[in-house]
């Protein structure tokens, strides 16, 4: 049973999350749990955490994704930034971890005036700082597949494979976004090409440490190495990239989420045009 749910705002209380989801009929949401533009890190009540409990049993939506701030770069030759990126990914994960929240996905990093090598290495030691405050055991740390702009780290499966590679054995994977995958130089909306990507995943990182797809079409062409979302069908990905995933073996098994642009009831149109491409029954 294939899960379509969407990102959602978390501001003013985490519980709202739930709200949020059910108001536009979201099987599975994503949100912040801090500001994407803020290095204000925001402790959560206890009253709070009881209420967002509460509600994930009373609405039934799973699984639970917490997506980074925007702001971190574990990659960063900046080690004020990258102390400040590492300080806010203790406290997110933290916080996942006592919530049991399923998935944290991040934009591992830009490389920003260091070599491609660097940039990996700094994220690689990142993330044992990281994983040395944080022992995860309710949430699967994701690294999400990046489109390649402004020097992205995880722009391709090589990179990828690096990332992940010093930490075998940790709960830790990736998350597919499909405009980036796109806008990266991957052709997914051609059979073939989708194939072919998939057999690379299943090759160099195992198809198991797939989590969770981020459902974008692209504002920009094919390889354009720009992150532009666009609505599901309105793009240059079109309805066969989302179709050939949604009816894949595989990958219909994993939570799909919006990240589309937030305009009017579009949430919902995209989640339908999503369901009306899957040829097995939908979570209900």
């Amino acid at each position: 049973m294939v899960k379509i749910g969407t990102h959602v705002s978390s501001s003013k209380s985490l519980d709202l999350v739930f709200d949020r989801g059910k108001e536009v009929g979201a099987q599975t949401i994503q949100f912040f749990a801090s500001s994407p533009r803020s290095w204000a890190w925001k402790e959560r009540t206890e009253e709070e955490k009881q209420l967002f409990n509460e509600k994930r049993e009373k609405t039934g939506i799973a699984p639970v994704v917490v997506h980074s701030s925007y702001l971190f770069n574990l990659a960063s030759g900046d080690e004020n930034l990258r102390k400040k990126s590492i300080n806010g990914v203790i406290n997110e994960l933290k916080l996942c971890e006592e919530l049991g929240i399923e998935y944290y996905v991040i934009h591992a990093g830009k490389a920003k005036g260091l070599d491609e090598k660097q940039a990996i290495k700094n994220i690689i030691e990142s993330m044992n700082v990281i994983l040395s405050e944080v022992e995860l055991k309710n949430t699967i740390f994701l690294y999400e597949t990046l489109a390649g702009q402004k020097g992205e780290i995880g722009k391709t499966t090589d990179e990828l494979v690096q990332l992940l590679e010093p930490f075998e054995g940790r709960n830790m994977g990736i998350c597919l976004d499909t405009c980036h995958l796109y806008s990266a130089g991957y052709k997914i909306n051609e059979e073939e090409e989708f194939l072919a990507y998939k057999d690379e995943l299943e090759r160099k990182i195992g198809l198991e440490r797939v989590k969770v797809i981020h459902c974008n079409d692209s504002k920009t062409p094919f390889n354009s190495r720009r992150d532009r979302h666009e609505h599901i069908g309105e793009g240059s990905i079109g309805y066969k990239g989302f179709e050939l995933f949604l009816n894949d073996e595989y990958f219909k098994t994993l939570p799909f989420i919006l990240e589309t642009p937030k305009v009017g009831n579009w949430d919902i149109e995209n989640m339908k045009r999503l369901k009306n491409l899957i040829k097995a029954p939908v979570a209900q």
